[in-house]
């Protein structure tokens, strides 16, 4: 997945997420995990609600703990790595 600016969203990159301050944790879609993360690494599960964690990101943000990003949106913003 890549950033609105065309640059790739990279495991432990800091990020605002929907205006949430965060960092990102996973990487589904190349199968890369942060240290501690790596238990999220399964993509056939079917998450409540719906969903396969297999494509995306996950980010962990201050204000709501972990969100998924199946796909990418303008709402990710890139501040530093």
């Amino acid at each position: 997945m890549n950033y609105a600016t065309g640059r790739a969203i990279k495991i432990g990159d800091r990020v605002l997420a929907d205006g949430m301050a965060g960092v990102v944790v996973c990487d589904f879609d190349h199968r890369e995990f942060l240290d501690g993360h790596a238990g999220w690494d399964m993509p056939e599960a079917e998450m409540i609600g719906g969903g396969k964690l297999n494509s995306g990101v996950m980010i962990d943000t201050v204000e709501a703990g972990l969100v998924h990003y199946p796909e990418m949106t303008e709402g990710i913003v890139f501040i530093d790595s």
